[in-house]
């Protein structure tokens, strides 16, 4: 019975994505109302950031500015989408229980409205590397097409660790403590500032480390190389294993949502 209620929410959910679509893009606009740039806060901040931390890497790994900066700056656009997803996902159930108590909307449909909200963050933030590329255009490859499917099953993982993490957390509230405190590590742990080249003898400190393989997938094709088959067999592995794991406890713990509200 419940599996069968977990379907119907999830049909219907799709069903109702215009509605998922006009409430990410209301989260944005509440954040930034009355405001000069609106949301062009978001790419202006991020872009100075993202500036002064590829001039000070750059001379620290003592890299050509032409050549490092659109690495870190592609590196770090996918992993902002990856951490900060990663990072609300806990809070997802918690910040639309107003909205889950008051109407009837199908549960998922909070999922896909936090998802699509991180992805329209995401394209604001394209256009720091739109300009970066204009100062140093990349090369053009046939690899360049596989930006589309990396960057779908990115978002197909972190739709499905939202699911779980978000009811993980409703039922322990701590847990985003812990993701909050292991995302502090990752980034210094996973190649974006630096290339898993520079690894030498060691390159299985990157190749264990599944987000490396999360930002490959998108990071490549971006710079005009093709992923390694490694990186899209981890990531297809992780998303399948993920999205059975979502399916089982989504169907278990639906029904118990309003009670851990």
């Amino acid at each position: 019975m419940y599996l069968h209620i977990a379907q119907k929410d999830f049909i219907n959910s799709l069903r109702q994505i215009r509605l998922a679509t006009f409430l990410a893009w209301e989260d944005i606009r509440q954040r930034y109302v009355r405001t000069m740039l609106g949301p062009f806060w978001i790419v202006l901040s991020t872009g100075i950031w993202f500036s002064a931390m590829g001039f000070v890497m750059a001379n620290i790994f003592g890299q050509e500015l032409n050549t490092y900066l659109p690495f870190m700056v592609s590196g770090l656009l996918i992993w902002l989408l990856i951490s900060t997803a990663i990072a609300e996902s806990s809070h997802v159930l918690v910040a639309a229980a107003p909205l889950i108590q008051a109407f009837p909307i199908p549960i998922f449909t909070h999922y896909i409205r936090f998802i699509l909200r991180n992805f329209i963050i995401f394209l604001h933030n394209l256009l720091i590397l739109l300009i970066i590329f204009a100062i140093y255009p990349p090369p053009l490859t046939q690899a360049l097409w596989q930006i589309i499917p990396g960057l779908l099953l990115n978002l197909v993982i972190l739709l499905n660790l939202s699911v779980v993490l978000s009811l993980t957390n409703l039922r322990f509230r701590d847990t985003h403590l812990a993701v909050a405190s292991a995302l502090q590590v990752l980034p210094f742990v996973t190649p974006i500032f630096w290339d898993r080249g520079m690894l030498q003898k060691h390159h299985w400190i990157a190749d264990i480390n599944p987000f490396y393989h999360m930002v490959d997938i998108v990071r490549s094709p971006i710079l005009g190389a093709a992923p390694s088959n490694t990186s899209w067999l981890i990531c297809g592995a992780i998303a399948a294993a993920s999205g059975m794991f979502a399916a089982v406890i989504f169907a278990r713990y639906r029904h118990r949502i309003i009670f851990w509200l």
